[in-house]
């Protein structure tokens, strides 16, 4: 009789740990999946699913709904456009901040003092106005609510998708614009196994005494001042045209008259 084979033996037993190894991490995989569908705006992996942006939150969930914190204007349509003129008003002194800068910069690389000019993302365009004034617009000052996806921002301002998101993300850097990425369950996948998750669009918000940067804070409070005291009726009451002297009404009444017969006998240049 030949000795048993070790070898063999060896080799079998190598099978079954590697199969019972396999069986095991397929259900803690199982188990995962089963885990993370259950959690509303968790990451999606594997191929049953597209990924999804980075701290993206459910649209159900508190986190994706800033408007309950962020909400602006009180309900009153006019204290709305009384902040939303203060907002563009900031936007336009910053720009022209930016404006002049650039000149200074690019006169100084002529003038070979410096070698650069600043980034096209470190300063606001013109083109960005567009952008935030929709969005200002489209804002909706009773609930605060605001989600427009790009393509919409893109159609309703006549830029391109590339360039909305670029506006963006520039108006997010000075400030004048925050948002939240969302995502939303894929419809009729409710109740497959996991995260059944895409990407919906971002709710947006306005959160200016946080992020608005110090050059134009100052400017937007000012003319938020000014606007609210209009509101409320505290702006002085302008001087009258017309002096309160009836004596020196009438004097200034008759050089008035004296003017305009003087005016109208004399030739008229295009004749």
């Amino acid at each position: 009789m030949f000795p048993p084979n070790r070898g063999t033996t060896r080799v079998e037993k190598s099978n079954t740990y590697g199969g019972f190894a396999n069986r095991a991490a397929s259900t803690f995989g199982s188990i995962a999946a089963q885990i993370l569908s259950r959690t509303p705006g968790a990451r999606k992996e594997g191929a049953a699913t597209d990924p999804v942006r980075r701290e993206s939150y459910h649209e159900a969930s508190a986190k994706a709904q800033p408007w309950r914190i962020h909400r602006l204007g009180g309900g009153s349509r006019k204290h709305w456009s009384a902040i939303k003129g203060a907002a563009l008003g900031a936007f336009d002194r910053l720009y022209r901040t930016h404006c002049l800068d650039l000149t200074k910069a690019r006169a100084d690389r002529r003038a070979g003092l410096r070698d650069d000019v600043p980034h096209a993302d470190d300063r606001l365009h013109g083109d960005d106005r567009p952008v935030l004034w929709y969005m200002l617009d489209r804002y909706n000052h009773m609930t605060g609510q605001l989600y427009p996806t790009y393509a919409t921002i893109a159609t309703e301002t006549g830029k391109s998708v590339g360039f909305v998101k670029a506006s963006l993300h520039r108006l997010r850097r000075f400030g004048f614009i925050c948002w939240v990425r969302r995502t939303k369950t894929k419809e009729g996948t409710e109740g497959q196994a996991g995260p059944q998750l895409e990407q919906t669009s971002n709710a947006y918000f306005f959160a200016w005494a946080e992020q608005l940067v110090a050059e134009a804070k100052a400017t937007f409070q000012n003319l938020l001042t000014i606007a609210t005291k209009k509101l409320r009726g505290d702006v002085k009451p302008s001087r009258p045209t017309v002096p309160s002297d009836p004596v020196l009404a009438a004097t200034l009444a008759r050089m008035s008259s004296t003017i305009d017969a003087r005016d109208a006998a004399m030739p008229s240049a295009s004749s």
